[in-house]
Formats: C-alpha cells, sequence, structure tokens
C-alpha cells in the first residue's frame, strides 16, 4: 500500500523532474540532470521495511509489464555500477518512465562476493525499492550460466535477487541455424528446469522464427520478447505479424511482450530505430499504439496470446534522445 501511494504521488506529480530521454505529462522534454523534488520524497520516506513488505514473488506479480534493457558497460568509460552519478541518473530514469522490469546484460560469471555483485545488488535494490521495479532479469547465452544466478541469489533478499533467466541467442543469425537451435532449446530446458526449483520465470528475446520453431520454443519457456525493431509507430504490429501467429499454435497460451529499440543513426548497433521518433514522442507511445493496432486484429489465432507487456531496448541509447542533429536526427 504505501508503495502504492509513493508511485501515485510521483505519478502526478512527474512534471516535476525527469530524463532528457523521455517526455513528462506536459509533453515536454526535461534535463537529464535535473532533480524531481516529489522522486526525492518518495525515496527519502521509503523505509526498508516498509519496501520489502510491497515486493511480491515474481509468480504473484500480475501487473503489465514495462521492461527496459540495460548494458552495465563493465570496464569502459561509462560503467554504470560504482559511479552513483550514474546510478542516480539511471534510477530516476527508470522512476520518471514507469519502467517496472529490467533486463541487464553481462551478468555472466558474476561471483556472489565480489565487489561487481555488491554494487549490482545494491542497485536492484535502490530500484526495487525506490522506482517501482518489480522484476529483474539476467540476459544470457550459455546454458551454465543459470547455475550461476541461483549462486548469486543464495542468502540475498527479494529486493537483491535476479527473478527472471531470459535467454538472449540470436540462432536465426547463426550459419549453422537447425544446429544453433537446438542449442537454444537445450539453453531453455535446462533454465526451465533451474527456474522450476528455485522459483524464477523464464523468457527468451526473438526476431525471427519459422512455425516449427515457434511451437517449440513456446512449449519451452514461459513468455517470449518479440522483436519490433521499426523506425516509427506506423503499421508496426504487421511487422512479422506471423510470428504471432506461427506462436499461437503452441499446446498453451502464450505470453508475448513487443520489444522496441530506442537506437538512431549514429548510435545504433545495426541500423536506426526509434532513436529519432523519440525525439518527438513519448516513449510509452510506442506500445499504446502497437497495442491499439493489435487489439484492432481479428484473427482467430490471438485467443491463443496473451500481451503481457512491452519491452525497450537499450538504456544507454536513451540518453542520447534529446540531442537531435548529433545523433543523426533532422526532424
Amino acid at each position: 500500500m504505501i508503495r502504492l501511494l509513493l508511485i501515485s504521488i510521483a505519478f502526478l506529480l512527474s512534471a516535476c523532474g525527469g530524463s532528457g530521454s523521455v517526455k513528462n505529462t506536459g509533453e515536454q522534454y526535461v534535463s537529464a540532470s535535473t532533480s524531481s523534488a516529489v522522486s526525492n520524497a518518495a525515496v527519502s520516506i521509503s523505509s526498508s521495511t516498509a519496501s520489502n513488505a510491497a515486493l511480491s514473488s515474481s509468480s504473484a506479480i500480475s501487473e503489465e509489464l514495462y521492461g527496459l534493457y540495460v548494458s552495465l558497460h563493465m570496464g569502459r568509460a561509462d560503467q554504470l555500477l560504482g559511479n552513483s552519478q550514474r546510478e542516480d541518473r539511471f534510477i530516476q530514469f527508470v522512476r520518471d518512465n514507469g519502467f517496472n522490469y529490467l533486463i541487464f546484460y553481462e551478468l555472466e560469471g558474476i561471483e556472489p562476493t565480489s565487489l561487481k555483485a555488491q554494487q549490482f545488488s545494491s542497485l536492484v535494490s535502490r530500484a526495487k525499492l525506490t522506482a517501482g521495479v518489480t522484476q529483474v532479469a539476467a540476459a544470457l547465452g550459455d546454458v551454465g550460466e543459470a547455475d550461476t544466478i541461483v549462486k548469486y541469489n543464495k542468502g540475498r533478499p527479494a529486493a537483491e535477487r535476479i527473478d527472471v533467466l531470459n535467454v538472449e541467442y540470436e540462432f536465426w543469425n547463426k550459419p549453422n541455424r537447425k544446429m544453433e537451435f537446438a542449442t537454444t532449446i537445450s539453453m531453455l530446458e535446462r533454465f526451465r528446469s533451474v527456474a522450476l526449483a528455485n522459483q524464477l520465470t523464464t523468457e527468451i528475446y526473438i526476431g525471427w522464427i519459422d512455425a516449427t520453431e515457434a511451437i517449440s520454443l513456446a512449449n519451452v519457456t514461459d513468455r517470449i520478447l518479440v522483436h519490433f525493431y521499426r523506425q516509427n509507430d506506423i503499421d508496426i504490429v504487421n511487422f512479422g505479424i506471423e510470428r504471432l501467429e506461427y506462436l499461437a499454435a503452441a499446446s498453451r497460451k502464450v505470453k508475448i511482450a513487443p520489444i522496441f529499440s530506442a537506437e538512431g543513426p549514429k548510435n545504433t548497433y545495426d541500423v536506426p530505430f526509434m532513436g529519432c521518433w523519440l525525439e518527438n514522442n513519448a516513449n510509452q507511445q510506442a506500445f499504446k499504439s502497437w497495442k491499439a493496432q493489435y487489439d484492432a486484429l481479428t484473427h482467430t489465432w490471438k485467443e491463443n496470446i496473451e500481451i503481457v507487456g512491452a519491452t525497450w531496448f537499450v538504456y544507454d541509447k536513451f540518453l542520447d534522445v534529446g540531442i537531435g542533429p548529433a545523433n543523426g536526427c533532422t526532424n
């Protein structure tokens, strides 16, 4: 109840602060360095006792997911962990934009007693206790990493735990797709076994799949993140819509969340996506548009699909929103 009250206060007055990468409720950009008096007040009155009471297990969470991929950039000049200014900026960004699910890269091999683990657990705790985050995932590409996460979680309170084993393994981009897909399924099966024994959730991110692959994937994981990487929200749901139809053929209802990308012309890992679109649109609009278009579809296969939220790739690209021409954006 306390956590919900704090979130409500912060939401109603969120125009007091924010990040340079998103719009507030007044549709005006605010500086990433601008502090929010309401947000700071919410943080200061949050006690660990009240916050821990507000936390629930991942299996009990029913609210719509709004996820954000996060690169820790370990060993780089812009490393997130261990830098109080960057950590504060990140927490405020998450809070101000309503992200309740974080998917972290670079957690492979994390040692439970290492400095990295201490810094990471502290950041996760802040995100869960003060920024409205309810689930945290590790993006992993190796079957053995599930045990790494279990070791990290052991003995930690809910506020510091990793809740989701996220598979990121782009089998569709591999030379021997058939073999790599088999590797992916083996990884998911192992992750599912570990998850069942340790109260975790499993999921996978996908790009391109065929009908046979879709059924195999849907039957072995809890939910699937499907990329809808476009430069704007026009007719976005129909980008590879056959993938959802393929997934719907599974023997159980399939939980789906679309992924959007904040990459722009000059900061992309691939090609430009919504980086320039975000210059003039709130990030939440992407899912609103996608969901409205999805709801308008009349396909019968939708009966076997459950839309559980949306996800954005990736935090550091949002930091370039607002710089316009410097990121290759002209409008």
